[in-house]
């Protein structure tokens, strides 16, 4: 594939709280975790999930920049402590915590967009990719979220889970998932 006219943005969603996060590839869907503690299972699964969202977004990125496409531009996008009810089904302690500090300094729906919104349409980032973005601007990432390994690693796990192969040429692996997906 070659540039072309039309710029495709894939916008994921992830949190800060990745930092804390890690992946459990011998167990990468908690269900050990869960059986042990169910909230800390969910909190577990969370972190885990944003972790995973960067380090998906970095190697997606990594993977069109070194097959030459163009176009296809990948942010992971963290839209800062939003005033939801994420940790209604947690335990009363953690929602009540997480309520008053959403309340004191979180943000509220539209303003939890705005990073989302940022990516999907402003031009000044159409030749940037596989970037972390915090209240509009890019923002470091930290610990296992920079290591190209790990999200190697992720991508060969997900791509078996998906019944992919892993090493197919990326060309090729964007035909697949388009026509499974439409």
């Amino acid at each position: 594939m070659q540039a072309s006219s039309i710029n495709c943005r894939i916008i994921n969603v992830s949190s800060f709280t990745y930092v804390v996060g890690d992946i459990d590839f011998d167990d990468i869907h908690l269900e050990r975790s869960y059986q042990s503690y169910k909230y800390y299972a969910s909190w577990k699964s969370y972190v885990q999930s944003k972790l995973a969202n960067i380090l998906f977004t970095k190697e997606l990125a990594s993977r069109l920049k070194e097959a030459n496409i163009h176009g296809i531009n990948v942010y992971a996008v963290h839209p800062g402590v939003i005033n939801t009810e994420i940790t209604r089904h947690g335990n009363s302690f953690v929602h009540t915590s997480y309520a008053i500090l959403s309340q004191l300094c979180g943000k509220n729906l539209v303003q939890g967009a705005q990073t989302i919104i940022y990516c999907a349409i402003d031009e000044g980032i159409s030749n940037e990719t596989g970037l972390y973005y915090s209240n509009c601007n890019i923002s470091n990432t930290y610990r296992k979220a920079n290591n190209r390994e790990y999200a190697k690693r992720l991508w060969n796990m997900s791509c078996r889970l998906l019944q992919l192969e892993p090493d197919e040429n990326i060309t090729a692996f964007l035909k697949t998932v388009s026509h499974q997906i439409l």
